[in-house]
């Protein structure tokens, strides 16, 4: 087997010759048969493989453009049961706004919150309605919770509420059943306050804070807070009386503005 494997080693350029040359002769002389057993002879060896690549890329693109329609229609989906679940509960708190009715000679301008403005509690808030929707300042505002705070600037198409957890703003309240009188503050660091209530005073905890109506802003009746903790310090003739707000001042979005009615 070597002598052969010398042989070739020494001729193989002629044998390489000779190979092409039959090959050429046969498919010249072959005819349409021996024509078409070469093409497919050729064609699997050298173009089919070729073809199995690039059908395999065509698929993988197909594959992936299809993956990234199916994420596409995922997401849109998703966005979809948020917004529903979203108008659900807008829903729920429409539904528990409808059986609220407003103070006497008043009507309720509804308003939307834009913003809040404040650091570590919310002090302002930026409302929908301004002097178009007959919106003044110191009208006060209120949802079904209860008090708000009370438009402090206006625009044309917005306005601007302090609220009730801006230290500056003040409230002459009463308590529902003794009918004493003290007024309500934002202490910082503390809450909610009832300041200069005597130390005598009839207050208890659980006890409902309502608005006064001394002042002039605020109508008579508006449900401010309720007692949390009253502390009755020796030698001091206020109390310490700790509320909590009638209104969530984190979750703000429906208010309303209270008009009072024209002559």
């Amino acid at each position: 087997m070597r002598w052969i494997s010398n042989l070739f080693s020494r001729y193989w350029r002629n044998v390489h010759f000779i190979s092409v040359l039959l090959l050429s002769l046969i498919l010249i002389l072959g005819g349409g048969q021996v024509t078409g057993f070469t093409s497919g002879v050729v064609s699997a060896v050298f173009y089919a493989p070729f073809s199995l690549i690039k059908n395999t890329v065509v698929a993988l693109a197909t594959v992936n453009t299809d993956n990234e329609r199916l994420q596409q229609a995922l997401v849109e989906a998703s966005a979809k049961v948020v917004q529903l679940e979203e108008m659900e509960r807008e829903n729920a708190r429409l539904r528990a706004i409808l059986g609220f009715t407003p103070p006497e000679n008043y009507t309720l301008i509804p308003a939307e919150v834009v913003s809040v403005s404040g650091d570590h509690v919310s002090l302002a808030a930026l409302i929908n309605r301004g002097t178009r929707d007959s919106v003044e300042i110191d009208q006060p505002l209120i949802n079904e919770q209860g008090l708000i705070g009370r438009v402090v600037s206006v625009s044309p198409l917005s306005a601007t509420v302090q609220l009730l957890t801006d230290p500056t703003a003040r409230v002459a309240v009463r308590i529902a059943d003794s009918r004493e009188m003290g007024i309500v503050k934002y202490q910082v660091g503390t809450g909610m306050i009832l300041d200069n209530f005597p130390i005598q005073g009839s207050i208890k905890e659980g006890d409902l804070i309502l608005s006064s109506g001394l002042g002039g802003i605020y109508p008579p009746g508006l449900v401010v807070g309720t007692v949390i903790a009253v502390e009755r310090p020796e030698e001091e003739p206020f109390c310490r009386v700790r509320l909590q707000p009638a209104a969530n001042f984190n979750s703000l979005e429906e208010l309303f503005v209270l008009r009072v009615h024209g002559p």
